[in-house]
């Protein structure tokens, strides 16, 4: 028998109570074995699950949008409402969300809209990363959707009577392509039926620990689905344009403009060289 969803209190209106703000010293990548938490100047998103509910929830607050809701996914439902509240303290070298310690994985600087790298054969990682810094905002109606990609990370919270897909993930990238591998996934989608509540055993162990990247996995012709990420390779690229194989179809990357849709723009911190550090290892 098909497991039916249920989905209650699905909507992205303003609470008139709204008195949400952000602790600008919480700003970075915090994690814990059981919560994440990303911040930059205007966005939090704070992933968490309890075990004995078996339920996954992810906290979103916007304060210049008055957005301040939380999306709880149970074995079988969907609960949307206000945020839950958030009590952020912050130490010396930790934050802690409601009393429970994270401790940081990334930090955050956001800078003013910079020149972009034009792609050539020998900096395609460094392309990869760059061109997907920052925070990307798109409200209208029922739909919400909010992107953080950090120099390491990617962070989504979409919420669509079509689909709910709310991630964090690390993103690594290299001259061959990039790695993607989710630690927090919660995704309905109407169309295919799939109802995901996933998290990592311990996010802050993963995150800081990340396993080897295996470039025999790298095919331009197809992606990789393995345990330590799926693989997406490159396809092809001009000093513009990057392409990539991303299961089942392309995924196109292009430089991020001033006049864009990006509301944040990050530092780039170039990441290691993955591919010549699993070499070293091996």
């Amino acid at each position: 028998m098909k497991k039916q969803i249920t989905l209650l209190l699905m909507m992205l209106s303003v609470m008139a109570s709204f008195a949400a703000t952000l602790n600008p010293r919480a700003k970075g990548v915090w994690a814990n074995a059981t919560s994440e938490l990303v911040q930059t100047d205007s966005v939090l998103i704070f992933f968490t699950r309890n075990d004995s509910l078996q339920t996954k929830s992810a906290t979103l607050i916007i304060p210049s949008r008055q957005i301040e809701r939380t999306t709880v996914f149970t074995p079988d439902t969907i609960l949307m409402d206000k945020a839950e509240p958030l009590d952020i303290a912050v130490g010396n070298d930790y934050i802690s969300v409601n009393g429970n310690p994270l401790y940081m994985v990334e930090s955050i600087n956001i800078v003013k809209p910079y020149a972009q790298f034009e792609a050539n054969s020998s900096n395609i990682a460094d392309c990869l990363q760059q061109w997907q810094l920052g925070t990307k905002i798109t409200i209208d109606g029922d739909f919400c959707h909010v992107m953080i990609d950090t120099n390491n990370n990617s962070f989504m919270y979409m919420v669509s009577p079509q689909m709910t897909y709310i991630r964090a993930a690390s993103l690594r990238h290299t001259n061959k392509g990039s790695v993607f591998l989710q630690n927090i996934r919660m995704m309905k989608n109407m169309n295919t039926g799939e109802y995901t509540h996933y998290s990592a055993p311990d996010n802050y162990a993963l995150l800081t620990n990340l396993p080897e990247i295996d470039a025999s996995k790298f095919n331009p012709d197809s992606c990789t689905f393995a345990e330590d990420g799926i693989y997406w390779s490159f396809v092809s690229s001009e000093p513009q344009r990057i392409t990539l194989n991303g299961c089942g179809e392309e995924y196109t990357y292009v430089p991020n403009k001033a006049d864009g849709n990006i509301s944040e723009w990050f530092e780039f911190i170039p990441q290691p060289d993955w591919l010549k550090a699993a070499s070293i290892n091996h």
